[in-house]
């Protein structure tokens, strides 16, 4: 009697602890669940990208107290303009803006064309989350791509820039800045905008192949 007693209570503690282990595999795959979409809802935010320069405000860069200000205007859809965005300005940037000597500025002038408009719109929404220079790298990096402005495109961008793709997506939703280009196209045509990329230089607008010498005449070098 007694050793039936006793195997019953060991059938009944083990079945006790499978139960007891079943609730905690319960309990952890929750616990994993939750950790899971947790990542998911805040990992992109975490992991968004810190701007590419350290002074940027919007479309500028850099001490606006330099002795030298630089104004580029510049388009998404210039080749002209995608070469010297890809190969020169990193290392313009770095030489003369970041060691305080420029104040640089990125001028919109889009071509008349629908996807050369939306890129420039899109630009304002980046630059409103401060994170154009990022944006703007991938406007040039995928110009040449068929449909490379549509709107799912330039959604696509933002997020790969980092930004918050809702607070981007309802900027280009408002079309705030659907006209916003017109301010920076009456600017250009003041300063004798001829062709892009052009370069204001202090009061003196020149092509990229003359921007440092007439950055370091005016800095007198």
């Amino acid at each position: 009697m007694t050793t039936s007693k006793s195997k019953r209570e060991i059938l009944r503690e083990k079945r006790k602890e499978q139960k007891r282990r079943r609730t905690l595999t319960f309990i952890f795959v929750i616990l994993a669940a939750v950790i899971v979409f947790s990542l998911a809802a805040f990992l992109p935010k975490l992991l968004m990208k810190k701007t590419k320069y350290e002074t940027v405000s919007g479309f500028s860069i850099g001490n606006p107290d330099a002795p030298v200000t630089v104004y580029e205007f510049s388009s998404y859809s210039c080749g002209h303009c995608k070469n010297y965005s890809e190969n020169y300005e990193s290392d313009f940037i770095s030489k003369y803006v970041e060691t305080g000597l420029v104040y640089f500025t990125y001028v919109n002038i889009p071509s008349s064309t629908e996807g050369s408009l939306a890129a420039a719109e899109a630009s304002y929404c980046a630059a409103e989350q401060n994170l154009f220079y990022e944006y703007k790298e991938l406007l040039y990096t995928y110009s040449g791509s068929t449909n490379a402005f549509s709107t799912g495109n330039l959604v696509s961008y933002a997020s790969s820039a980092g930004l918050d793709t809702d607070e981007f997506q309802a900027c280009l939703d408002s079309d705030i800045y659907a006209d916003a280009y017109f301010e920076d196209y009456q600017f250009a045509q003041n300063a004798g905008l001829t062709g892009t990329p052009s370069f204001l230089v202090n009061d003196t607008l020149v092509y990229s192949s003359e921007l440092v010498l007439k950055i370091e005449e005016y800095l007198g070098n």
